[in-house]
C-alpha cells in the first residue's frame, strides 16, 4: 500500500515538473524575443532658465518644457540624459520592454526555484522506494 502511494506521489511530482518546464519554456521564448531594451526611467521635466526677468522663476506654471530625460544610475550616481522629441517613441518602447524583461526574468527565476524543489522531492521519493526484484516467469 505504501509503495503504491509513493509511486503515485512520484508520478504526480513528475507531472508537476513537466508543467513547470512547459511554463519556463514559454517564458524563455518571451525573454529571447524581447527586442531592444533601454535601461533607466523616463522623466518629464520643466526647467527654470537663467534669465533674471523671465516669468519661469515666479511660478511652476510658466516653467520651460516639458523636456524628456532618461534617468540612469551609473557608478552609484543618478545621471539625466536629455532626449530629443524624435527619440521619445523609440526610447519609451525600449524602457517598457526592459521593464517587461525584468518582470519575466523574475518569474523565470521563481520557476527555476520551484523546479529545483520538485526535482528534490522526486529524488527524495525515489530514494525511499523499496527495491523489489522482478519475478521470473517459468
Amino acid at each position: 500500500m505504501i509503495q503504491i502511494r509513493q509511486k503515485h506521489a512520484l508520478s504526480r511530482y513528475r507531472q508537476q515538473v513537466r508543467a513547470v518546464q512547459a511554463a519556463r519554456q514559454t517564458l524563455e521564448s518571451a525573454l529571447m524575443d524581447s527586442g531592444a531594451l533601454v535601461e533607466g526611467c523616463l522623466v518629464v521635466a520643466r526647467t527654470v532658465c537663467g534669465k533674471a526677468a523671465c516669468r519661469c522663476r515666479t511660478s511652476k506654471r510658466w516653467r520651460h518644457g516639458p523636456y524628456l530625460h532618461l534617468s540612469l544610475l551609473r557608478k552609484g550616481r543618478t545621471r539625466m540624459i536629455h532626449l530629443p522629441k524624435a527619440w521619445e517613441e523609440e526610447v519609451r518602447a525600449g524602457v517598457e520592454a526592459a521593464r517587461r524583461f525584468r518582470k519575466a526574468h523574475q518569474q523565470w527565476r521563481a520557476l527555476n526555484k520551484q523546479l529545483e524543489n520538485l526535482w528534490r522531492q522526486v529524488e527524495r521519493n525515489r530514494k525511499h522506494m523499496p527495491y523489489e526484484p522482478k519475478k521470473k516467469d517459468r
